[in-house]
This record gives structure tokens, C-alpha cells and sequence, in this order.
């Protein structure tokens, strides 16, 4: 018995050193000073008045102004957003937030490439965005269970213990010296060191605008065959009955995208017509902004800072319409302002080219096929030219011809390629992209 007693002890011990040691090794490894992810979640656990929440990665933080929103609704509200926030973190925070305030409604947004993944195939890069939230939550069991269910137990020593993470700089004394001296600082202390464009959980300069280059290559970012992963269903239907318990009003929402991101997609509507159908059975609402009717929102080039994260002018236009339609009509009303599929806003839309589509080759390494995404059968042909490091036109590939395809000589390189309306002679798409 006695023995026992000593072998537990001892453990406790060895236990309680290894954490006291990362906790060293953290203050003087990790240099957190401007990350923003810190400022957004010490201002989630000071907040107590939250009446709003919203859920989401940067398509929330990016697309929502909270003084519009406030504003128009009356109501306190926070954005609880992390970049490529994961549905399993959105769970987490939002149990966190319920500690402390008395939510009515959670808005959860469902960007379909953040619910797909699965803990087994989460890599380093996955689990940075998960440890971006742990690394700044409080030490209760929300962040033991999220880290125990977010990964292989591969990722459970990075995980519990981050200065693991930043070995490789426990010589590098200079940046010791600098991390130390941040951390002493009153900026770091009292959280002063808020970045200008933060508010609430936001990252929004009001009439910043954009001005994206609508040429991508969306290889891997169609919707997939099984929509959503058996994993982030189940923490989607956590969050759904977690609401349910707590007499929350949840809606789920999709911000929107460039008509260009939207149909390049190619089969964007299995996302919507299954969420739509999830929202029914699950008697909530889901409302997909890439499908609302133009007399309420129309989104311009200049709302956009890429093909699917708005500018600042854009977040302002699109904050004003969604709080405005979210106060002024009931749910049932809401629904008869949304297409009832993509197909059916593209043949509302005036016919138009949309920007340039690559898709890598599956059987020749380095050689991608080009389309012109529109939402009508045109007929193009292409002008490719490579560029040098100051933009300016270096060889010309190919003048404007039939041919739709480029294999890449060297990786890096920089491609401009030009779109012509064979019918028309007109120039109707332009982008530069790097391949």
C-alpha cells in the first residue's frame, strides 16, 4: 500500500516538473507579442455581456463588422473566430463563452473546406489552427478533452507541452533576450498591443477595398464526395443540441464568395442542397449568402480581398444587409430570399466570364489545363507570357490560340494569361498567377 502511495506521488511529481519546465521554456521560447489570436481570445474571456456569438475561421473575423451589427440589432455581440477555425473548435469556444455570458443566438458559419478533415490526417500545418485556440484557453478539462479529440496521440506532447514546438530556438539566445523583454513589457502584460484593425473579435478597416485576381487553381478545393467528415458531423450535431440545452437560437451561415470561387467550384450546390437539408431535419436555419437574391445584396470585385474573404468596404455592405435581413424578417421569410440552388442564381445572372481556372494534370507533372469559368457557353482562346521579378512581360508561351494548356518549365515561375472573346475579339479576362 505503502508503496503504491509512493509510486502515485512520485509520478505527480515527475509530472507536475514537466509542465512547471514548459511553463519556463514557453515564457521564453514562444514569441506571442502581436499574435492576434492571443488579443482575440483574453478579449473572448473578459467579455460578459455576449448576447451574439458568432463561430467561424477568417471568414467571420474578416467578414463581419460587430458595429454594424451591434448597431442594427441592438444587441452585444462577439466573433469568436480563429484562422481555419475547425467545427471542433467552434464547439470548444463556444463552450468557453457560455461560462460567462448568457448567449441568445450563435451564428455558425459553414465554409464547406472546414468540414471535411479527420484527427488522423491532421499534419503540422493542420494543428498550428488548433493550437493557436489551446495555446490560448484557459487550463480546464474544454482544453484537455479538445486536444485529446483534435489528433492522433502523435500530436499530444506538442500539444500539452509548446515549448516543444520551439526546440530548435533554445540556443538562440538573441531572440531569448528579445521574447523575454516583450513578455516584461507593459504591452504584453495589460494586452496593449491591440492591432488597430481589432474589435470585437474583428479584423475590419471600414472602405478598405480589394482588388483580387480572379484566376486560381482550385485543385483539391471542389466539395467532396462525403460532403462532411464523420468527425466534424458529429461536433456540428454537439453544437446544435449544445444550443438546444441552453435555449440558444442557432444559425448557420455561409458568408459570400466571388460568383468566380462559387462556380469554379463546379459542384458548390451538394454543399448547399445538404446543409439545407440538415438545417430542415435539424429544425434550425441555414442561410448561404452566396446564394442571396440581388435585391438585397450584390457583391462587387472591390468587396473581395481574394476569391472568397471580403475587403473592408465589402464586410460593411455585407454586415449592414445580414443584420438588417436577420432583424426585419422572420425565418420563414428569410428562405424566400435565397435561390433555391447555384444553377438557378447563374441563369438569373447576365451573361459574363468570371475569371480563369487551372487544373492540374493527373497523369504529367507540371502541366495544367485552363478554362474560363462563366456562367454561359463562351468561346475564348488564350495569350500566355511569362514575367520577371519586376511584372514585366519576359517570353511569350503562346499568342492568342485554342491552345489551353501550360507546362511549367520551372517552379515559381509567374504566368500572365490573357482571355479573348473569339466571337467579339474582346478581352475578357486577365490574371497572373504563379505556378
Amino acid at each position: 500500500m505503502k508503496r503504491g502511495i509512493k509510486v502515485i506521488f512520485g509520478v505527480f511529481i515527475i509530472i507536475s516538473a514537466v509542465f512547471v519546465i514548459n511553463s519556463v521554456l514557453s515564457y521564453i521560447l514562444i514569441d506571442d507579442l502581436d499574435d492576434e489570436v492571443r488579443y482575440a481570445m483574453h478579449e473572448l474571456y473578459e467579455q460578459e455581456e455576449i448576447e451574439t456569438l458568432f463561430l467561424g475561421s477568417s471568414h467571420v473575423f474578416c467578414g463581419y463588422d460587430p458595429r454594424i451589427l451591434d448597431e442594427i440589432s441592438g444587441e452585444n455581440t462577439y466573433l469568436a473566430a480563429t484562422p481555419v477555425q475547425k467545427v471542433d473548435g467552434s464547439y470548444y469556444l463556444l463552450k468557453e463563452a457560455l461560462k460567462n455570458n448568457q448567449i441568445k443566438k450563435v451564428y455558425l458559419d459553414m465554409f464547406y473546406l472546414q468540414y471535411r478533415d479527420i484527427p488522423a490526417e491532421r499534419g503540422s500545418i493542420q494543428m498550428q489552427w488548433i493550437y493557436c485556440i489551446t495555446d490560448n484557453m484557459k487550463n480546464n478539462w474544454n482544453r484537455i478533452e479538445f486536444l485529446l479529440n483534435a489528433s492522433d496521440c502523435e500530436n499530444y506532447i506538442e500539444g500539452f507541452l509548446p515549448s516543444a514546438r520551439y526546440g530548435n530556438y533554445l540556443l538562440d539566445r538573441k531572440r531569448i533576450e528579445r521574447v523575454i523583454k516583450s513578455k516584461r513589457s507593459s504591452e504584453y502584460i495589460n494586452y496593449e498591443n491591440v492591432p488597430s484593425a481589432f474589435y470585437k473579435g474583428a479584423y475590419v478597416i471600414p472602405g478598405g477595398v480589394g482588388n483580387p485576381e480572379m484566376i486560381a487553381d482550385l485543385d483539391n478545393l471542389e466539395v467532396a464526395e462525403s460532403i462532411i467528415s464523420e468527425y466534424s458531423l458529429k461536433y456540428l450535431n454537439k453544437i446544435v443540441e449544445l444550443c438546444k440545452e441552453e435555449e440558444i437560437e442557432l444559425v448557420l451561415v455561409t458568408t459570400p464568395f466571388t460568383d468566380f470561387y462559387v462556380q469554379a467550384l463546379g459542384n458548390y450546390n451538394t454543399f448547399y442542397a445538404y446543409m439545407k437539408e440538415y438545417a430542415k431535419t435539424n429544425a434550425i436555419e441555414y442561410c448561404d449568402f452566396n446564394l442571396c437574391r440581388p435585391e438585397l445584396l450584390v457583391m462587387e470585385k472591390d468587396d473581395f480581398v481574394d476569391y472568397h474573404h471580403l475587403s473592408g468596404k465589402g464586410a460593411v455592405k455585407y454586415s449592414t444587409v445580414f443584420a438588417e435581413m436577420m432583424a426585419s424578417y422572420d425565418k420563414m421569410e428569410r428562405q424566400e430570399l435565397f435561390y433555391d440552388s447555384v444553377q438557378e442564381k447563374m441563369d438569373d445572372l447576365s451573361p459574363r466570364t468570371m475569371g480563369i481556372l487551372l487544373e492540374k494534370s493527373k497523369d504529367e507533372e507540371g502541366v495544367y489545363f485552363l478554362s474560363t469559368v462563366a456562367n454561359y457557353d463562351v468561346d475564348v482562346e488564350y495569350r500566355i507570357c511569362t514575367l520577371d521579378e519586376q511584372g514585366t512581360e519576359n517570353e511569350l508561351i503562346q499568342d492568342f490560340s485554342d491552345e489551353k494548356m501550360i507546362k511549367v518549365s520551372q517552379e515559381g515561375t509567374s504566368y500572365k494569361i490573357t482571355v479573348r472573346n473569339k466571337s467579339t475579339g474582346e478581352i475578357c479576362e486577365e490574371g497572373v498567377i504563379s505556378l
